[in-house]
């Protein structure tokens, strides 16, 4: 009778010690499944922030041109050094190449003495069919995608010699903003008339600025928006967002 108990008591302590490995098991298993969907969701999020920091990188090389596929020019030109300083400044900020349109005959000042009828400046401009000479070969310039176009303005509009540039270099694959300086003129009539005198030219927009500061010509640069490279049966195009 009390190897009977005995024995009884050992099966029942057995049972006992059995279920409870048996519990702490399950316990495990369950702990492991809980935590594993927290390692997946974690690489998910990396997964986005990797790609949302490549496609900002990507806009900044599009905007800062330090892409080997979009060549930028800045073509000027100037008469008292005025435009010069400027083209200088968003040569600077866009990495871009720069020309000057440098005229055969150069402008005095009494070329530029606008109070005088018979200056060089007054019958030029009032003659619609007048084209200084340039000196300087600027056929380079029409391997260009983007160009910024420079000049004072004379007569409400833009001098002379800039037709004479875009009559004789094609600059028709080319997307153009213009700029200018003027002692108050606004630029909405020259762009008006390039627009007008070389329809198929792509003269996207232009802005005065005279004595800008960098800041001022980062906000111009800025203000064009962010540009989206994209090739259409090998040639290059551009499109604003």
């Amino acid at each position: 009778m009390k190897k009977t108990s005995i024995l009884i008591i050992s099966v029942f302590i057995m049972a006992i010690l059995t279920a409870c490995g048996s519990s702490a098991d399950n316990s495990q298993k369950q702990e492991t499944i809980v935590k594993q969907p927290e390692a997946t969701s974690m690489t998910v999020e990396s997964d986005e922030n990797v790609s949302e920091t490549n496609d900002t990188a990507e806009d900044t090389k599009i905007v800062n041109n330090e892409t080997d596929s979009v060549k930028i020019a800045v073509v000027y030109f100037s008469g008292t050094g005025n435009t010069k300083t400027i083209a200088e400044m968003i040569a600077e900020e866009t990495g871009a190449d720069i020309f000057e349109i440098i005229p055969t005959q150069a402008y005095t000042e009494e070329d530029l003495n606008y109070n005088d009828d018979n200056c060089r400046t007054n019958k030029e401009q009032n003659d619609d069919t007048a084209r200084p000479e340039i000196s300087n070969d600027l056929s380079a310039t029409t391997e260009y995608d983007i160009v910024y176009l420079g000049h004072p303005i004379w007569w409400g509009t833009v001098p002379r010699i800039i037709q004479t540039y875009l009559e004789t270099y094609d600059l028709s694959n080319a997307t153009i903003y213009t700029f200018c300086t003027s002692g108050g003129s606004s630029i909405d009539r020259s762009l008006s008339d390039l627009r007008a005198w070389y329809p198929t030219l792509n003269i996207v927009d232009g802005k005065r600025l005279n004595d800008a500061s960098k800041s001022e010509i980062a906000g111009f640069l800025l203000s064009l928006r962010k540009l989206i490279f994209y090739r259409n049966k090998g040639n290059n195009n551009f499109q604003f967002v």
